[in-house]
């Protein structure tokens, strides 16, 4: 590839040394010209910053949050073009990176090529379940227009992510939602890469709890306005399309991860349910001396 803008791959990390290798070690095979890695590391206590500067010199460490992580990696690159990856992204083949770049071509209003995500070759079926999950809702807001799509585990144009003013240093969970939301409110448009990334996550159902009670703390507060949704259209996701997507996985594609999904279900809408309960009861509860204070 000539001219090829620079890419910076700018990942935040915390304690992932199960995956971190395997992220790295597939970005550093990429036959792309120019890039970087850039590691914002939130103090983790196991082997990942080690394992991090085995790979580049570009580590630093950031006690604040998410959005503060993504926000520093920005400043740490010198990258056209940033991938907003997670620490347990794979590239699953060499020339990944210049077919992905090549996609955003020489339209001015694109600012992000967001790439299908699936889980791993021999990944659990939770993960699988997820992942299938995952991406039924992705292309039922593609094709339908609904709510934002195309937040991290992407690439960006550099420019487009300064003029929308970055990520916002606050938010701690859900800062993918907010940038998409950002880009499409300036106008700028999303292109679907369909050669896929590996995502080696939500490999058992307690990992999954846990980022339902991240979600329903994030989320519940604001009322899902950074996804702009509300209730009614989650509820459509999880009981129109992903059980629709179910039956066709199950019985046409022969994939018995899709039998987690209800499972799945069951623990959303255990989590959001108590949340919400309790979300509501502080609502109603009188602001004391302390709390103003």
């Amino acid at each position: 590839m000539t001219n090829a803008p620079k890419v910076s791959f700018a990942i935040p990390t915390l304690n992932s040394e199960r995956t971190l290798d395997k992220c790295l070690s597939s970005i550093k095979r990429q036959d792309y010209p120019d890039f970087e890695l850039v590691i914002v590391d939130g103090f983790s206590r196991d082997r990942t910053v080690k394992i991090a500067r085995e790979y580049t010199d570009k580590v630093y460490l950031c006690s604040g949050r998410l959005g503060q992580a993504r926000q520093m990696s920005i400043e740490k690159s010198r990258g056209e073009i940033l991938a907003f990856f997670d620490d347990d992204i794979i590239i699953p083949h060499e020339s990944w990176l210049s077919f992905a770049v090549s996609a955003f071509g020489g339209n001015p209003r694109i600012s992000t090529v967001w790439p299908l995500v699936v889980a791993p070759p021999r990944a659990s079926l939770t993960s699988k379940c997820y992942s299938n999950y995952s991406n039924a809702v992705k292309m039922d807001r593609l094709i339908h227009r609904r709510g934002v799509i195309g937040g991290t585990n992407a690439l960006f144009k550099r420019k487009c992510i300064e003029r929308i003013g970055g990520f916002d240093p606050q938010i701690g969970w859900g800062e993918d939602f907010d940038i998409a939301r950002k880009l499409k409110t300036h106008g700028y448009q999303v292109v679907f890469h369909k050669d896929p990334l590996y995502h080696d996550t939500m490999s058992t159902l307690g990992e999954f709890t846990a980022k339902q009670i991240k979600g329903a703390r994030s989320f519940l507060p604001s009322e899902f306005s950074s996804m702009e949704m509300g209730v009614d259209g989650l509820l459509y996701e999880h009981f129109v399309v992903g059980h629709k997507s179910m039956i066709r996985g199950l019985f046409l594609e022969r994939d018995c991860s899709w039998s987690l999904l209800p499972i799945f279900t069951f623990i959303r809408v255990l989590v959001y349910g108590s949340f919400s309960l309790l979300y509501d009861e502080h609502k109603k509860t009188p602001l004391s001396t302390k709390d103003i204070i």
